[in-house]
């Protein structure tokens, strides 16, 4: 008899748990149209102020859309304003490379090696760096590809390497979160 009470307890509170994110609409509450995020008030390992992340982007996405590893940063972003979290209360750069370079690409760069006319990636890379995230592209990784430094948008800083990026901000504190 007791597990069952311990399973009623389970099942209800996982019930409303569940209709609390189902109904919920997105909140875009530090970058607006991206990363849209629920607030689940009474879910566990909320964000924490004080975080440091460097975001590793290196997946390739369909060249008329904006990639999904910017998007996953705007959802950190997001998650820690809705937890009440100020732009001082945590540090986060990403760095893109290999298949991911050219979503540092000015407009014509990005036509030029992928034929659509404007890079999809540049208004979220402008509200990600005015939000405060360090964006950084292999420098490696350009010279691989072909791409010249002047083709770099202005909101993005050209890294000697993605590695070295990844283990300075480590050895600063940052955790790596890989992002495809």
């Amino acid at each position: 008899m007791r597990w069952l009470a311990w399973f009623l307890v389970v099942l209800l509170s996982t019930s409303s748990f569940g209709a609390e994110a189902n109904n919920a609409p997105l909140a875009f509450p530090r970058i607006k149209e991206y990363g849209g995020v629920v607030a689940l008030p009474h879910s566990a390992e909320p964000p924490r102020a004080g975080a440091k992340v460097v975001f590793d982007i290196t997946s390739e996405s369909p060249p008329k859309d904006v990639h999904s590893g910017l998007e996953r940063v705007a959802r950190y972003l997001n998650l820690h304003a809705l937890a009440g979290h100020g732009a001082d209360d945590l540090r986060l750069a990403l760095v893109l490379h290999g298949a991911a370079t050219k979503i540092a690409l000015r407009d014509e760069a990005y036509a030029q090696h992928t034929d659509v006319p404007h890079n999809p990636n540049h208004k979220l890379l402008k509200r990600l760096k005015a939000a405060g995230v360090e964006v950084f592209v292999c420098g490696q990784s350009l010279a691989r590809n072909q791409y010249a430094v002047e083709d770099v948008a202005p909101d993005v800083s050209v890294a000697v390497s993605a590695m070295t990026v990844v283990v300075n901000k480590q050895l600063d504190g940052y955790a790596y979160l890989p992002v495809h």
